[in-house]
């Protein structure tokens, strides 16, 4: 079922961007059973930062400002703000303890979505935001 779901936000994030400095896409990854108090310090040893950088975000307030910041004049832009309107939905039916995670201290920041199965297994969709 982990390589179903992974395969289906694949899908579900073709062409889809986030969008800051520059555009990044959105890269799905199956963490194995990771507890939900051990996630932080994963991040932290994958990314090799100081656990002090790590910034967690509402993630609801996060969705919010990708999907409703939008020109909505620019077509591509609403369009891309669809899309994850789409892929937030179908990541609130499908994972708990949904938790978006960024890993501030340089210009390039990961910006970490994860959320679990019913089976204990962490799905985390990777991204970056760019800020100078």
């Amino acid at each position: 079922m982990n390589n179903n779901i992974v395969a289906t936000i694949t899908k579900l994030l073709l062409g889809v961007w986030y969008f800051t400095e520059s555009e990044s896409p959105f890269k799905a990854a199956d963490w194995g059973k990771i507890t939900s108090s051990e996630l932080l310090k994963e991040i932290a040893i994958k990314y090799n930062a100081d656990p002090s950088n790590l910034k967690q975000i509402d993630q609801a307030d996060f969705f919010d400002s990708l999907i409703s910041n939008v020109d909505q004049a620019d077509a591509p832009m609403v369009e891309n703000a669809g899309k994850i309107a789409d892929f937030y939905t179908f990541l609130k039916q499908n994972l708990s303890n949904i938790t978006v995670v960024r890993v501030e201290g340089a210009s390039r920041i990961p910006v970490l979505i994860a959320g679990y199965l019913t089976d204990g297994t962490c799905i985390v969709i990777e991204t970056f935001a760019i800020e100078t």
